[in-house]
């Protein structure tokens, strides 16, 4: 009976054990609780961050959040802390050390399934060089059903995103955004936006091909695609394969 009952003791010690590793696990997955109110504070505080609380803010985020803005997009609490971490080091090229966020305007729903979708107009405001600014946008936060954590964000305050494909545009889009990748020391990374394993800028070493994804915003587009001849979409990024439809073009 004796050792019936130390080898039930050990079992229950091992249970609770794994129990109690396993809540230390969630734990350090996600601090923040579930309920509505509290994502609203959380995501308050993400689209408000700075150079003063950004280290205090990383779990906040999903361990696997993907974090998207015009610039980069960055998979994973390690690259978006990373990303911050460059972005206020004090460049010129980052963002200003003195950059304040404020919140206009904000709506948030929670649904059946336990998600919830945060959206707010913000305003931010900083010093580049001598100049004080102050430049408007938009952001999303989304929180997976019953987490805490914000599992998705996206910042917008350029219109780099709408005129990459703008033939005019997109010279001036993918310099500045490779001009940032070089500058941060982020080469290796890749930046897939569609995450299809193909990079639309030089500069994202990380990728195989890089620079030659045509368009990053559809997955079923990039150098490995198969091309559908006389459909009009450049499927495979190569434009010495057809993809026009002869007839289009005054051929019969």
């Amino acid at each position: 009976m004796k050792r019936a009952s130390v080898i039930a003791a050990i079992c229950v010690a091992l249970v609770v054990s794994a129990c109690s590793d396993h809540s230390q696990q969630d734990a350090a997955a996600c601090s923040r609780p579930a309920d509505e109110s509290s994502r609203v504070e959380t995501a308050r505080a993400l689209v408000t961050v700075d150079a003063s609380n950004f280290r205090t803010l990383i779990d906040y985020w999903a361990q696997d959040v993907v974090h998207r803005e015009p610039v980069l997009t960055n998979t994973g609490r390690a690259e978006v802390a990373e990303y911050f971490a460059a972005m206020f080091s004090g460049s010129p090229y980052g963002f200003p050390l003195d950059r304040k966020v404020v919140v206009r305007d904000e709506v948030y729903k929670s649904r059946e399934d336990g998600s919830m979708t945060y959206m707010a107009t913000v305003q931010w405001s900083g010093t580049a060089g001598n100049d004080f600014f102050l430049q408007n946008g938009m952001s999303i936060v989304k929180f997976r059903p019953g987490e805490g954590c914000a599992s998705y964000q996206r910042d917008y305050f350029t219109e780099g995103d709408s005129w990459w494909n703008i033939p005019a545009f997109k010279p001036g889009v993918e310099g500045l955004r490779n001009m940032y990748i070089a500058i941060f020391g982020l080469s290796l990374r890749c930046f897939d936006d569609d995450a299809d394993g193909f990079a639309k800028y030089v500069s994202s070493l990380g990728c195989p091909l890089a620079g030659r994804d045509c368009n990053d915003f559809v997955p079923e587009i990039n150098p490995a695609a198969m091309e559908i001849p006389g459909n009009g979409i450049d499927e495979d990024c190569d434009v010495a394969t057809p993809f026009e439809d002869p007839a289009s073009q005054g051929f019969q």
